[in-house]
This record gives C-alpha cells, sequence and structure tokens, in this order.
C-alpha cells in the first residue's frame, strides 16, 4: 500500500521527470540542454514499482546515456550543441525522405497528421482550460506537449496531496491513468524504438530510453495508485 507521503514524493519527482523530457523534445538543444539537471531520474529508481522492472532498466540505461553530455564533463560544448542540434532536427522534425516520422501521436496511428487523437487531445486540453505556448509551434499530439500534459497532472496530483483532498487525487490520478493508457503508451514506445535505431547521438538514444521506462512505468504506477485509491 502506497502512503499519502511516498505518493506525494512520487509525484514531485514524475512531475520533474516529465518536465525535464517535455523540455528536450519542444527545444531545439542550447546551453541549458546539457546543464539540465537529472536528479528526478535517480530519485525514480529509488521507488520500484512490481512489474516495472523493464521500466527500471529502460531508465538506468537512458542515464547512462545522456550522463556524458552534462555541460561538467563535457569538454567541447559548442561542438556538442551542434551535434545534438543536426540530431535533433533529423528525429522530430520529419525533414528527411527516408528518416523516422515526427512524433505525432496522429502520424504514428492514423498515418496522418491533425487526426482522431489530436482532435481528442484538443478537446481535452479545452475542458481543463489548457492553451499550449504559442511559442512551442506544435499541435496537441507532438510527444513534448504529450509530456509535459503528464507533468501538469503530476503537479495537480501533488497539490491535492499535500491538501489530502481523496476525491481530488482520485479524480487526477484517473486522469494520469486515462491518458497514459490511451495515448502516451499507445503510440510513443513505437517512435521511442526508432528513435533509438535512427538517433546519431547517445543522448537522443538516452532520451528514448528515458521515455519508454517512464510512459511504462506510469503506465504501471497510475493503474494501481488508483486502484488504492478506491479501495
Amino acid at each position: 500500500m502506497t502512503t499519502v507521503e511516498t505518493q506525494q514524493t512520487l509525484a514531485r519527482i514524475r512531475r520533474d521527470f516529465y518536465s525535464l523530457l517535455s523540455f528536450v523534445y519542444i527545444h531545439i538543444p542550447e546551453r541549458k540542454t546539457l546543464e539540465l539537471k537529472w536528479e528526478p531520474v535517480l530519485e525514480l529508481l529509488g521507488y520500484p514499482q512490481e512489474g516495472g522492472g523493464e521500466a527500471f532498466q529502460q531508465i538506468d540505461k537512458g542515464l547512462r546515456l545522456i550522463r556524458p553530455y552534462s555541460s561538467k564533463t563535457h569538454a567541447l560544448d559548442e561542438k556538442a550543441l551542434t551535434g545534438l542540434s543536426k540530431d535533433w532536427t533529423h528525429l522530430f522534425r520529419g525533414v528527411e525522405k527516408d528518416g523516422i516520422p515526427p512524433p505525432y501521436e496522429s502520424l504514428y496511428r492514423t498515418g496522418k497528421l491533425q487526426e482522431k487523437p489530436a482532435r481528442e487531445i484538443y478537446r481535452l486540453f479545452s475542458q481543463m482550460g489548457i492553451r499550449i505556448p504559442d511559442e512551442w509551434h506544435q499541435p496537441p499530439d507532438y510527444i513534448g506537449v504529450e509530456l509535459d500534459f503528464m507533468r501538469l497532472l503530476c503537479s495537480r496530483e501533488l497539490e491535492s496531496c499535500e491538501k489530502q483532498e481523496k476525491d481530488s487525487i482520485i479524480e487526477v490520478v484517473r486522469a494520469e491513468e486515462s491518458f497514459v493508457q490511451n495515448h502516451l503508451a499507445a503510440w510513443a514506445p513505437n517512435f521511442c524504438q526508432k528513435m533509438m535505431d535512427e538517433a546519431r547521438e547517445g543522448f537522443y538514444r538516452g532520451i528514448a530510453r528515458l521515455t519508454l521506462g517512464l510512459v511504462d512505468y506510469d503506465r504501471i504506477y497510475t493503474t494501481r495508485i488508483l486502484s488504492n485509491c478506491q479501495s
């Protein structure tokens, strides 16, 4: 049984983990990318879930791949950023005819852009009063936007835990479980596998593994925590 204190801690850790991943997918690499603090990843590894062994393996491997890109260890930051920028464009923008399809849920689930998944998420965002920042220049089913939505839900879960509002906790965890099961877990693993194959930089192979691991972790965790909350 997960205590309220543990759930509160995990809501914070998961919020920060989603925030890191979202930033990497949305923003073209800059010096801040090399200065990101990945402590939430290490923290999450301290909270194993039954059946989550594969998720932990992906997270651990991902962390090992991105560590060499820390500005504290990477001697040639400008060269590193140039390589990362080229890879970011290669992986996420769909500019190469025979390259990896860019990470839009509609594209991976229907073969076309702006299809049913994007419309479903747009309606969900509208119902919750969520507005995507104009400077992101992305539709709602872009992987970075979907990950940021989970960051927002985890933030709301944390607030509900702090206030010990059980009904609010159940409501937000139900929303997390639904979004992971019906959206992220339905397509992101496919994209991440392609990303691992196509990435030229170890950093993005690491990000692919971290994304795979976190989505799988939350697929297990949200289902279990929702069952606990309702029992």
